[in-house]
């Protein structure tokens, strides 16, 4: 039995000691890889090592960032975060010296509009409901634009080449972003936009105001910026509205101001401005809002901001004046709110109709009340009328502001042909018969309403 114990303990000092040497062992495992692992980490960041490492290789992404980082800078801030329509924005920055700002774009990007227009040379209908609701490039007067023609460039003043275009009563925003170098400005709005829907439709559906058949909409960033363009100019029209000339003065030590007077109908939201060097050196964009508040109202589908007080009180005159002739007043009402409130000529359209409709219904019931009403000739005309109600609609979507302005002119002036007409000595005389009738036909609707009353 000692023997036996002996062996036991003689096995188990053993293994104790096996124990020991592994755990050693694994000690210096351990430390090993750690150590390893430093070195690596320090060699990593060695300059020589790395230098070493990237010897004959394409720059890695981080190569990339510090380029940019030592590129030029130009810094834009503005004087308050928060305006109001028709206030003045001081638009001031750091651009590095030797540099002008030439460029300021202004953005409302969080106020989006939609806005169609029809190619007529390829009959393509383009659409988009992403058009920011405010947009313009400040231009400053004295930047000498460089255009290339065929290889050569040519300089011209941009005050000539803006001169140019306004005088133009057809001009393409393409070829003003181009000729001023403006399209290098040209930077928010084709971000805000990710696809414009397409159909391609006929002389024929266009005229009862079918889109046609639906075409791939444009995601092509390329594609998108160019119809993003012409969109744009769909929009505002005319060329003041989009792009101006100021003055931005650069200083010699790289401090730069430029002054931008918000418009009165501004929509409100974010907006956001980039000061434009060249092509390869402008600003990052900075933030501000505009704010509406009571009683000016800000409305959505036409994106612009007015003074609620001046449509109700030119509507109420105007139906007042238009129900005495038998209208709802629409007629009128519509060329004064896009004369006064540069509202989308669809859009004034589309909205006038509703007006219309309690302008009528009040009329129908005051009408009724005298008896002047003839409900057989009244519903059958206004059958023919439900279906110019139905094709309208669609066709204005396919009618430029100049079209609707011609054809609403040579209504207004047939009607005012007419209106003429009916003042000359023949059919005052002829009228007066007729107004004698009318009297008559009163007195027995009066006559017959009282006995009807009796008789209850």
């Amino acid at each position: 039995m000692q023997d036996i114990g002996i062996q036991f303990d003689a096995t188990i000092g053993k293994k104790n000691e096996e124990v020991r040497r592994m755990g050693k062992l694994k000690l210096k495992q351990c430390l090993l890889v750690f150590f390893s692992v430093f070195l690596l980490v320090l060699f990593s960041f060695t300059p020589s090592f790395s230098q070493q490492k990237q010897e004959g290789q394409a720059p890695s992404p981080a190569g990339e960032v510090k380029k940019e980082e030592g590129a030029p800078k130009v810094v834009v801030k503005v004087d308050k975060q928060t305006y109001r329509g028709g206030e003045t924005i001081r638009i001031t920055g750091q651009v590095p010296p030797g540099m002008k700002v030439n460029f300021i774009e202004i953005t409302a990007v969080d106020a989006k509009v939609q806005v169609s227009r029809l190619d007529r040379k390829d009959f393509m209908f383009y659409l988009s409901r992403e058009i920011p609701a405010f947009y313009h490039i400040v231009i400053n007067e004295d930047y000498v634009a460089k255009i290339d023609k065929n290889g050569t460039i040519e300089e011209k003043p941009v005050k000539d080449v803006y001169a140019k275009f306004l005088a133009a009563k057809r001009w393409r925003i393409g070829e003003f972003l181009r000729e001023s170098n403006a399209d290098m400005a040209f930077i928010t709005p084709p971000q805000l936009v990710s696809e414009i829907k397409v159909w391609k439709t006929t002389v024929s559906r266009a005229i009862i105001g079918m889109r046609g058949e639906p075409q791939p909409a444009l995601t092509d960033k390329r594609e998108v910026r160019r119809e993003t363009a012409r969109l744009i100019q769909t929009r505002f029209r005319e060329l003041p509205r989009i792009a101006s000339l100021s003055k931005i003065t650069t200083n010699e030590d790289g401090t730069f101001e430029a002054t931008f007077r918000l418009p009165d109908n501004a929509p409100p939201r974010t907006y956001t401005i980039v000061a434009v060097v060249n092509k390869d050196v402008k600003s990052d964009p900075v933030n501000f809002t505009v704010d509406v508040s009571f009683p000016k109202v800000y409305f959505p589908v036409a994106g612009t901001s007015t003074n609620v007080f001046g449509p109700l009180a030119l509507a109420l005159a105007v139906c007042t004046f238009g129900v005495l002739m038998g209208a709802g007043g629409g007629f009128i009402l519509n060329p004064l709110l896009i004369l006064i409130y540069k509202i989308p000529h669809g859009v004034v359209a589309g909205s006038v109709m509703p007006t219309v409709l309690f302008s009528q219904a009040s009329g129908i019931y005051n009408y009724s009340r005298i008896g002047f009403i003839s409900w057989k000739l009244g519903i059958t005309v206004g059958i023919f009328m439900a279906l110019g109600g139905f094709f309208g609609p669609l066709l204005n979507q396919f009618v430029t502001l100049e079209e609707y302005k011609f054809v609403f002119g040579i209504v207004l002036l047939i009607l005012a042909a007419l209106m003429f007409w009916q003042t000359t000595p023949g059919y005052i005389e002829k009228s007066k018969k007729e107004k004698a009738i009318l009297e008559e036909f009163k007195r027995r609707a009066a006559a017959a309403k009282a006995a009807k009353e009796q008789k209850s």
